[in-house]
């Protein structure tokens, strides 16, 4: 019988080992698909390509839109799920079945802790490995900061980025770690890991100093960070307390030999005769694979009542860290920074949302930071206030953007910087005038005591030859100047034009003062702020309304102002279903509130887009279930309640919050108004 038992032992562990070889594959494997993922973070064609749009084919969001704290904490913050980050469900619902599968099988951060955790010696040190390895009450804080981190996410505070592990790492590798591994074989081998420039970083420094830190925990403690702190391994640790794989534990078959403690990775005492934590375990499979006598192992739908399925939380901390998330933003936002005080350094890379909604967003991954040509966005310190910290901003004086670059809107997985083409961007001369309004970042001003032709009369006319923008925003007049002999020289002195100054930065950065450049880029005039704007403007730039004023259609009155919204900020109006809108070519959005004889609301809408194609396309992905042909536009349909219609490039919806047949008549009649106004609107304006 000892020997039957003892054979079932040796294949048990036989089995599991194979297990175990297969999960350290798949630790391989997926670390190395990872920096891939972010070694190709990188365009490796020239930047100079005569107004081309710069595309990447490798895709490197993947990776993180399989996050599922990413996931979370966007649609908490946001209200909604941006494109891609869906495929997180592929690491949840497994995650309901198995337990934290993706922490020891998937997580790359998770094994490199691992392999660090490995390097401690099991002779010297294996006494104090296995009390170690015992579950302890620290191991809770991470899910105190879930919680907190949660809360502010609903409040609005992307701060989970900071902490999450795919996040960390891609920061970490991309801002640091990478750009000195490159440095180091520059100078020892002559090879480069990136295709054609040494990249450096603002605060490349402390990110890779934060992450040494972390991995060298683990010489202390084994997978300190995925214990303690890990806010991903947290939630999926809440998750997995609803798995149907379990430890079924045989304390009669146990030898106490603690071989099950040796290799624990997760901290969630596998050992017989204790309680074993579901939520903390990372499934590595070590304690079954180890075990001599087969006294554990792993079952679907396990018949042992020794587990402890969720986490081991006290409600007085938990309460605490409730209050820290709702208190952390607004002390966070005290400060003058977001609207009060816009710092004037603080320059988005272009199509970046508004700053609230920019800080709802942003996850601090730094991959548009590593993507970006000319190594112009750069991790953040103070300028954007203590939430910014590490989010990306343009440095003109190290690189400026270039016009016909996109990569920073294709790398973003959470839409803070929204995906947006050349044509939209419309710096380059190919593309000017071909959109309603550029991007615009900021607006370049001049030093004229360190510029060389106004202060030293010297000939300059660098900047002038660097501007990118058709026609150029920098322009030069004849000036006559005396130097220091008292002779009269001519000299060509620059000006800006802010209308036309995309604040590209291309400027700054050829300026020959190198210390500090006589022209500079500051953020005021950027297009994604209606507020940080330059006061004086031309006459005739306001935007116009396109909707009939009250009176005009009988009935109807106007309610509040009319609001509008830029594609980039579309989404803080129709937040989930701005995609549509932006790929079929919107250019502006129109929204007026309306009510009909004093008591039924109604809102109308009105989209510009590109062009009629956009429109249509608009009107023919509206579902027509239910609907009636509407002699109203090129093609329209009603409702009864609503109605929408196309007429050239402007789609119009009107909806109103009462569905009666005198209601449904009086909307036909409204939307015959804005008709009539659109057949003989000028295009939309710039907004102030």
């Amino acid at each position: 019988m000892i020997l039957e038992r003892r054979g079932a032992a040796r294949e048990i562990r036989l089995t599991y080992s194979t297990v175990t070889r297969l999960r350290r594959l798949s630790q391989a494997v997926c670390l190395g698909l990872f920096v891939l993922h972010v070694c190709n973070t990188e365009y490796r064609g020239s930047v100079h390509s005569g107004g081309a749009e710069i595309r990447l084919a490798f895709p490197v969001r993947l990776l993180l839109d399989f996050d599922p704290l990413i996931a979370i904490t966007n649609a908490l913050a946001t209200r909604a799920l941006y494109q891609g980050l869906l495929w997180s469900l592929t690491i949840l619902i497994p995650t309901l079945l198995l337990g934290r599968f993706f922490c020891g099988w998937m997580c790359p951060l998770g094994t490199l802790h691992h392999f660090f955790s490995n390097l401690k010696s099991d002779k010297k040190r294996g006494p104090q490995r296995i009390a170690l390895n015992r579950y302890k009450n620290w191991q809770a804080l991470k899910y105190y900061l879930l919680i907190a981190l949660l809360v502010a996410a609903f409040f609005g505070g992307s701060l989970a980025g900071l902490m999450d592990p795919l996040s960390l790492l891609v920061r970490s590798l991309a801002l640091s770690i990478l750009p000195a591994l490159n440095y180091a074989l520059q100078a020892l081998l002559k090879v480069s890991v990136f295709s054609f420039k040494q990249p450096h970083f603002r605060q490349g420094f402390l990110v890779g100093i934060v992450f040494i830190a972390i991995l060298t925990l683990n010489v202390r403690i084994t997978r300190f960070w995925c214990r303690a702190l890990c806010p991903l391994g947290a939630l999926l640790g809440f998750v997995s307390r609803w798995s149907i794989l379990g430890l079924e534990k045989q304390p009669a078959q146990c030898g106490d030999c603690n071989r099950c403690l040796l290799h624990c990775q997760g901290g969630d005492d596998p050992i017989p005769g204790a309680l074993w934590r579901k939520a903390e375990c990372h499934l590595c499979m070590n304690c079954v694979a180890d075990c001599p006598e087969s006294g554990i192992r792993f079952r679907f739908f396990p018949r042992t009542p020794t587990t402890i399925e969720g986490a081991d939380l006290k409600r007085r901390k938990a309460l605490t860290s409730l209050a820290a998330g709702v208190a952390v933003l607004p002390l966070l936002r005290s400060n003058t920074g977001l609207a009060a005080e816009p710092h004037d350094r603080l320059i988005r890379p272009p199509a970046a949302l508004d700053e609230a909604g920019f800080l709802a967003r942003c996850i601090r991954c730094g991959e548009c930071m590593k993507v970006c040509p000319n190594n112009a966005l750069h991790p953040a310190f103070t300028e954007a206030g203590w939430e910014g910290i590490w989010t990306p901003v343009m440095v003109p004086r190290i690189g400026y953007c270039e016009p016909s670059c996109t990569l920073c809107g294709q790398v973003c997985p959470t839409g803070a910087i929204w995906e947006f083409t050349a044509k939209e961007k419309a710096w380059a001369a190919e593309q000017a005038g071909q959109a309603a309004t550029p991007i615009r970042l900021g607006t370049a001003f001049y030093d004229r005591g360190r510029c060389l032709p106004w202060s030293m009369a010297t000939e300059c006319i660098v900047c002038e030859e660097w501007c990118p923008t058709s026609p150029k925003a920098i322009y030069l007049r004849p000036a006559e100047v005396v130097d220091a002999e008292g002779q009269i020289k001519q000299v060509q002195q620059p000006y800006i034009e802010p209308e036309r100054c995309v604040g590209c930065g291309a400027c700054e950065f050829a300026c020959p003062v190198k210390d500090r450049p006589a022209a500079y880029v500051t953020c005021i005039g950027e297009s994604r702020s209606t507020t940080n704007q330059i006061l004086l403007r031309p006459a005739g730039k306001q935007a116009v309304s396109l909707f009939p004023e009250t009176g005009v259609v009988a009935g109807w009155s106007k309610t509040g102002e009319t609001r509008t919204f830029e594609a980039q900020n579309l989404w803080q109006y129709i937040d989930g279903d701005a995609d549509r809108y932006v790929q079929a070519g919107v250019e502006k959005t129109q929204t007026q509130d309306y009510r009909y004889q004093g008591k039924t609301d109604a809102v109308a809408d009105i989209y510009v887009m590109r062009g009629p194609d956009g429109a249509r396309k608009i009107l023919e992905s509206e579902s027509a279930v239910g609907s009636q042909p509407l002699q109203l536009g090129d093609s329209g349909r009603s409702y009864g309640a609503s109605l929408t219609f196309c007429r050239g490039r402007y789609f119009v919806r009107l909806v109103a919050y009462q569905e009666t047949p005198q209601v449904a008549e009086a909307l036909v009649e409204l939307g015959s108004g804005i008709d009539a106004r659109l057949c003989s609107a000028t295009p939309v304006a710039s907004a102030p």
